[in-house]
């Protein structure tokens, strides 16, 4: 049996702690870290201090973030989940480095769980999308309900497009696009 570098059982156990609802409003619970703790402990043999363990969270979801604000929607750029590195014609590298220095490390910086760590790190944002939508359902509800009392039924579908304006703006303006960065 191949033993999983430590990195990777991590990421596990975030992502298992994750999914048993113990990581509330993007912080984990005290019993998450204490759990991850001992499960690290069990699978790696070493045991693992809740200090070094959220340090360790911490400079992972930096990388990542980095990352993913670096090369989201940066034309041209691609992640190579056989290397687990950023890949590019060295031209684009080189117009890269010149415009933010400190990418040049992902030339040959390999981000062994940048597909794991997207799963844990955006699908939050998934649930905040879904959220946004039952809001907007609910605000498109209430502005028919009032547009039926104020205005003829021919009248109602400026209500309607008005609705729709504002759902389109309010992706725009969820947390996920100011904190992880969108496409311009």
């Amino acid at each position: 049996m191949a033993i999983k570098p430590k990195d990777d059982v991590l990421i596990d156990a975030l992502l298992h702690q994750q999914s048993l609802g113990n990581r509330i409003d993007r912080v984990f619970t005290t019993m998450a870290y204490e759990n991850m703790a001992n499960e690290l402990h069990e699978k790696i043999g070493i045991p693992i201090e809740k200090g070094l363990l959220k340090n360790r969270i911490k400079t992972l979801k930096h990388n990542f973030y980095e990352c993913y604000d670096l090369f989201n929607c940066r034309s041209g750029f691609a992640w190579s989940p056989g290397t687990k590195m950023w890949t590019a014609k060295p031209e684009l590298w080189k117009a890269l480095a010149k415009s933010k220095p400190d990418a040049k490390k992902w030339m040959i910086t390999r981000i062994a769980n940048y597909d794991m760590l997207s799963w844990k790190y955006l699908k939050g944002s998934l649930k905040s999308i879904r959220e946004a939508i039952k809001d907007v359902a609910e605000a498109i509800r209430e502005g028919n309900v009032i547009a039926e009392r104020g205005q003829p039924p021919e009248g109602r579908w400026h209500i309607k497009i008005y609705w729709l304006v504002r759902i389109l703006f309010s992706f725009i303006s969820l947390e996920w696009v100011g904190k992880q960065g969108y496409c311009t």
